[in-house]
């Protein structure tokens, strides 16, 4: 047998005792969660059919999601397997060699043009894009896209190529992709009160939690206070997240219960409806 089957047979494996944790786990799980960050690339589809992607999503009460793959047709394979439940996202890459390329890519707009047709996908992203070339021409046509359409943008950027975005795309809903992973809460804060627009989307944001997995008492606050700027996320961006999804989602869980349950209601599924009935 070779490398490639045997490493195959080891993903499998691990898919199948997540998905036994996750049937052992499935009745504790207080809040159902519409997560805003999942991904279905062509690593993970090799090896999990949609049908079992779903099933482990479903398995985690995780109820709706929005999902972006590399290459794109992941989305669009996992929204076919479950329109109720997937929520597609367009990602304007054609592989990974194209995500360090894309926002220069002349041929960005009619890429886009091309798949949007095929499901109906509600918005561009995750991207990843970073300082001054979140400015590029590209892009500014793929926010006239979204402006013109009523997409939705969900960036993975730097706070230079946040404060680009928002400044070109002031009418567009923007989801910011780990809420910059480290910037700091005050700056958030300024932002979200300067761009109604303006979501964070929390998975691996650093900073919420202390040494004892509770929220620090100054992201409590924001998250109350800003309740209906929030929304969850997995961020499987890679086949040992989707392996690890139960605790992922239980980990998740473990901070929303810790904050009134109507700002958790919001913060875990609410707002995501909102932004997509």
């Amino acid at each position: 047998m070779n490398t490639y089957s045997n490493m195959r047979l080891l993903v499998l494996f691990v898919f199948l005792i997540a998905a036994v944790c996750s049937n052992a786990n499935a009745s504790e799980n207080r809040y159902s969660i519409h997560d805003g960050h999942i991904h279905y690339d062509q690593d993970v589809w090799n090896t999990l059919p949609a049908t079992d992607a779903i099933r482990m999503l479903e398995q985690q009460n995780i109820s709706r999601a929005l999902v972006s793959a590399t290459p794109t047709e992941g989305a669009e394979m996992l929204y076919r397997a479950a329109p109720e439940l997937v929520i597609p996202m367009l990602r304007p890459y054609k592989s990974w060699r194209h995500r360090y390329l894309w926002f220069n890519d002349p041929d960005l707009k009619a890429y886009l043009l091309e798949h949007m047709g095929r499901v109906p996908y509600r918005g561009f992203g995750e991207f990843h894009v970073f300082g001054k070339d979140a400015g590029s021409i590209p892009i500014e046509e793929m926010i006239e896209l979204a402006r013109e359409r009523k997409l939705v943008l969900h960036p993975h950027t730097d706070l230079e190529g946040m404060r680009i975005i928002l400044q070109k795309a002031p009418d567009v809903v923007v989801m910011w992709a780990h809420g910059g992973f480290d910037v700091p809460v005050e700056t958030l804060q300024e932002l979200l009160d300067a761009h109604p627009m303006l979501y964070i989307e929390l998975s691996l944001r650093e900073g919420m939690l202390d040494h004892e997995q509770q929220l620090t008492p100054q992201w409590k606050q924001f998250l109350v206070t800003y309740r209906q700027r929030f929304l969850v996320g997995m961020d499987t961006y890679k086949p040992s997240r989707w392996a690890d999804l139960p605790g992922i989602a239980a980990e998740t869980r473990g901070w929303l219960v810790q904050l009134p349950d109507e700002v958790a209601a919001d913060i875990s599924r609410y707002n995501l409806d909102r932004l997509f009935p």
